[in-house]
């Protein structure tokens, strides 16, 4: 299962739910209130020091950078694929 910590207005974010929507990818969300500071707390933190989002877990694996991110699902799935290098 895949667990997207993000925010409505972060263009990063936005970039991994584009990925996940044209890949037709079920994914788990998790908002992180960034204009309360969320994301400054420590569990939060935990997983992100960086205190940014969005934070991708999955199996056991935690990805913090949203090229990133895009990469590794694109990487996971083949098709749709979503980089002129795989076409």
């Amino acid at each position: 299962m895949f667990i997207l910590y993000h925010h409505g207005s972060s263009v990063c974010a936005a970039k991994v739910r584009l990925t996940f929507a044209e890949k037709g990818i079920s994914w788990e969300s998790r908002y992180v209130e960034i204009l309360k500071g969320e994301q400054f707390e420590p569990d939060y933190l935990k997983i992100n020091p960086n205190a940014v989002v969005p934070t991708l877990v999955h199996d056991g694996y935690v990805i913090i950078e949203s090229t990133i991110i895009a990469e590794y699902i694109n990487d996971l799935f083949d098709a749709p694929p979503l980089s002129a290098y795989r076409c």
